[in-house]
């Protein structure tokens, strides 16, 4: 069993025995996310590590996170996140497009990466064990996502 598949079972039976309730959980994440309250944060709405029922598409080694929405446009993040012999490679979207940059924060550092008009972009991170996203770029205020265990 890998550490996340043991993380995973473990955070069920605690869910099981002694439920967060919903409220509590969004207002803790919210408050440990934001580094400035001039920044919107979106929720981490689904994971296919998680969420394994569901069908996606794409290769059984990628990872697909959403995030949001959030922001006066309802703004989700589409996250592809696939594991290579460096580290990973991850294609994004975001829906609505607008934001023109996008920051992937992990504890060695951060990529920087454009997103184009159709509200792609992709980047290549080295082998880290958590990613916070953030927007830049758009009229509106910048979105920050939590930090989520990717490796």
């Amino acid at each position: 069993m890998t550490d996340m598949e043991l993380d995973a079972v473990l955070r069920g039976l605690i869910a099981r025995a002694d439920p967060t309730p919903a409220t509590v959980e969004r207002y803790a994440l919210a408050a440990f996310a934001f580094r400035t309250a001039d920044e919107d944060f979106a929720d981490l709405e689904w994971d296919s590590l998680t969420d394994a029922e569901v069908l996606t598409r794409g290769p059984d080694d990628t990872r697909v996170l959403v995030f949001g929405p959030t922001g006066p446009d309802g703004t989700r993040i589409h996250l592809g996140v696939t594991r290579t012999a460096r580290g990973f490679e991850l294609d994004g979207h975001v829906d609505p497009a607008g934001h023109t940059e996008v920051e992937l924060l992990h504890h060695g550092g951060a990529v920087r990466r454009p997103i184009d008009g159709a509200g792609r972009f992709d980047a290549d991170l080295p082998a880290v064990r958590s990613l916070r996203v953030r927007l830049r770029g758009a009229a509106a205020a910048p979105i920050v996502t939590g930090w989520v265990a990717i490796g």
